[in-house]
């Protein structure tokens, strides 16, 4: 996960530097950062809602300090759903997105 994070940050860079208004680039790197940011504290968020919905009723939890004792593949499964739901978003999103041509200055 730790490679595909960093083709990822490269990738997300480069596309609000070059999707960006001309005026706005320095903009569109810091949102950038902001998103991983963002992204960060959202999984820590998600973990622990995870765990503590997963405990309620008296049930053991998905989520423990034992890793033997966890249930990390429900956890994983439950990501996998939520990834797919991010890729069908994604496709939806791709289809109706314009593309910013890049200009270039001819000097003559």
């Amino acid at each position: 996960m730790g490679v595909g994070e960093s083709f990822l940050v490269v990738a997300k860079m480069d596309f609000f530097y070059h999707q960006a208004p001309e005026s706005m680039k320095s903009l569109g790197t810091s949102l950038a950062l902001f998103s991983h940011g963002v992204g960060s504290f959202l999984s820590s968020f998600l973990l622990s809602a995870v765990a503590s919905i997963t405990q309620r009723n008296g049930g053991k939890g998905w989520i423990q300090n034992d890793l033997n004792a966890s249930h990390l593949d429900y956890y994983y499964g439950f990501l996998s759903i939520l990834c797919f739901c991010n890729i069908i978003y994604f496709l939806v999103v791709c289809r109706f997105y314009v593309y910013r041509a890049e200009v270039f200055d001819v000097e003559t």
